[in-house]
């Protein structure tokens, strides 16, 4: 079963992965078209709070894939020197660590959408955008990125209790990492 909810979160993530490119290459098609305009003197005017409240919304839905791809950067330098225990259980601290920061972001996000919902928040700015309609998006990633964290949290402590230290380490160890036994 668990097996199965890991795939799902793969396939998941591919699809994120898909949209956050398409969102990514509209925001270059939108910048670039402001460039080209301020040559002939004119503008789309807001491209850089456009930008900006795209680049926050790519972030947080980009690190539910890049855990799981496991792309996100340690500092090896002690743990590559240690047996293959300790650096499990380093990185069972390291997973449950990010899964702890990563739902108080989450949580703390929250009241954030919600006080913009509720008020009608716009943005200080020419395009007066609404703030909930970048806050939700944005909340919503670091909420899937907690989920991702949780699950593979869990996942790696069902493996590590079934013997499966291979599979434990494939999900939350390194990318380049071996796992011959010490």
């Amino acid at each position: 079963m668990i097996e199965g909810v890991l795939r799902g979160i793969k396939a998941v993530n591919r699809l994120i992965l898909i949209g956050l490119g398409i969102m990514l290459w509209g925001g270059v098609m939108i910048v670039l078209l402001d460039i080209t305009l301020r040559l002939i003197g004119s503008s789309l005017g807001g491209t850089d709070e456009i930008s900006g409240y795209l680049m926050a919304i790519l972030a947080a839905w980009g690190m539910g894939y890049t855990l799981t791809a496991l792309g996100h950067i340690r500092i090896e330098a002690l743990r590559d020197r240690c047996s293959n225990h300790l650096k499990l259980a380093l990185d069972v601290l390291a997973i449950a660590s990010v899964a702890v920061v990563v739902t108080l972001i989450a949580v703390k996000g929250w009241p954030v959408f919600e006080r913009s919902w509720l008020n009608g928040s716009r943005a200080n700015t020419p395009l007066e955008t609404l703030l909930w309609t970048v806050q939700l998006p944005w909340f919503l990633g670091w909420a899937w990125f907690a989920l991702v964290a949780w699950v593979q949290f869990l996942a790696s402590l069902i493996f590590i209790a079934r013997g499966n230290q291979a599979r434990a380490f494939e999900l939350i160890g390194t990318a380049n990492e071996g796992t011959s036994e010490s």
